[in-house]
């Protein structure tokens, strides 16, 4: 019956039942982690005093222990493994993970079972023969116990839980750019790049233009913005506009960065100052023979640089694990989960083609990863206001498609804290004149689709009246 767990689907909705007794199952998963060690141990205690001999002098029989532990640790492990089960039947969790956790449980019973069996096999006369197996699934179990443990570890804790704060043995890989010679680096490609991209591009990049400017390569940066200024003059960085804007005063409204932004460091602007005195090239190197100006940037600059690329590489690692995991978690619930091009480090959610049945409970087993997603796009799931409580969650989204659902508005409510909420699509939903008024807790709203709702011109005119900020606009408007 165990066995068949992981194959039994979760149901659309939960039974209360289930998640009462399916939530002491934190509690009871210590019992079969300490009794299955300490069998373990008695075991190896009992193998030792065999291989020593004399056993008339030895002071403890730790064989006798070894029964009644191996029976408690089946029965509470199998406890466990049900509450395990029935919290996953509850559709509180959900993914790969919590399916790896599941199987985990499920074959440490088996080992401990098998262990058991062969412990207890009535024919005395084939001990010797049966002694291999039987301490073969019991050590089995033993490694079954770390694995699973260390997966529940995962779930709760995050994957970096245990290793996070442990002294590093070796040094952090270095970065494609400490792999090269000094000599060797790029001044535009290697040097000038990563300050744009931690300092200016947040605001110029191809998704978010201010001024008309793009600071992703060096193609863009010479097409300059809207004001059509020369950013890079060559030889000349006061003439330059990309110099100039970083040395007005910190409260000039040009300055750039914006004073509420992260500032570069006086070296930094050294360095743009000197690359563009000596021609701000694309293709230009450090060489083998630098100026004593360039050295003393280099000095200061270099360890910094290494340091930032180190912690990028890291970044990307743990974003690709969390990419996968994401990945296969929408695959199980029938939603395409990706990384926002837009918004590093963000994902969208958004509809499998053809789109599978998306209702609430699919919503909820989303909230462990809340505030990770940046834009939701479900048009014509089976999904009502009750959803709109796990997107609340979502501290990090901007857009919100929900054209053709259940929603009535009466959950907008749930968004109030949504700081960054700038897109809702509602259209062809059942959103009622009543439930549209709670867009008055969305102030911060910039653009509101309405179309095909069951809302009428006068209740949307009042709401405009009251949000001049909002565009409440009667269209289907934009999904993904």
């Amino acid at each position: 019956m165990v066995v068949s767990f992981p194959f039994i689907p979760v149901p659309e909705e939960s039974w209360s039942l289930l998640v009462f007794f399916g939530r002491f199952h934190p509690l009871l998963l210590h019992f079969p982690i300490v009794l299955v060690l300490l069998t373990l141990t008695f075991e190896g205690l009992s193998i030792y005093q065999k291989w020593r001999g004399n056993q008339h002098s030895k002071l403890f029989d730790f064989s006798v222990l070894i029964g009644p532990l191996l029976l408690i640790s089946a029965v509470t492990t199998l406890i466990t493994v049900v509450g395990g089960f029935l919290l996953f039947q509850s559709g509180e969790y959900g993914g790969q993970l919590i399916k790896q956790h599941l199987w985990g449980g499920v074959l440490l019973m088996i080992a401990l079972n098998s262990a058991a069996f062969f412990y207890w096999w009535p024919n005395r006369q084939v001990k010797k023969m049966i002694q291999a197996p039987y301490q073969g699934f019991l050590f089995l179990a033993g490694a079954l116990v770390i694995i699973t443990s260390h997966l529940g570890g995962t779930i709760t804790h995050g994957q970096d839980f245990l290793t996070e704060h442990m002294p590093s043995l070796r040094p952090d890989k270095p970065s494609p750019v400490e792999l090269k010679e000094p000599a060797e680096l790029v001044v535009f490609e290697d040097l000038i790049m990563p300050i744009m991209e931690d300092k200016c591009q947040s605001c110029h990049n191809q998704f978010k233009t201010k001024g008309g400017l793009v600071l992703t390569s060096y193609t863009s940066l010479m097409k300059g913005g809207d004001s059509e200024k020369l950013l890079v003059v060559a030889n000349d960085p006061l003439q330059s506009e990309l110099f100039h804007r970083l040395i007005l005063p910190l409260e000039d409204d040009e300055r750039m960065p914006p004073s509420e932004k992260p500032q570069l460091e006086p070296f930094e602007i050294d360095l743009f100052e000197w690359w563009i005195q000596t021609g701000g090239e694309e293709k230009m190197v450090v060489g083998n023979e630098p100026s004593d100006t360039l050295t003393a940037i280099l000095d200061q600059y270099l360890p910094n640089l290494y340091q930032s690329e180190r912690l990028k590489m890291r970044q990307q690692n743990e974003l690709e694990a969390l990419t996968k995991e994401l990945t296969s978690l929408g695959e199980d619930i029938g939603l395409v989960i990706e990384q926002d091009q837009e918004y590093q480090g963000f994902f969208t959610v958004s509809m499998q083609m053809p789109p599978a049945l998306i209702t609430n409970n699919s919503i909820e087993k989303l909230r462990s990863y809340a505030p990770l997603f940046s834009k939701i796009s479900l048009p014509g799931a089976d999904i009502d206001d009750d959803a709109l409580f796990t997107v609340g969650k979502m501290t990090n989204l901007r857009d919100l498609y929900l054209p053709k659902t259940r929603v009535t508005g009466e959950g907008l409510t749930y968004l109030k804290d949504l700081g960054l909420l700038e897109n809702i699509n509602l259209s062809n939903s059942e959103l009622s004149n009543t439930g549209i008024l709670n867009l008055v807790h969305l102030p911060e709203v910039k653009t509101v689709y309405v179309w095909g709702a069951e809302t009428d011109s006068v209740m949307l005119q009042s709401l405009r009246n009251h949000l001049p900020e909002t565009k409440i606009l009667e269209e289907e408007g934009d999904y993904f």
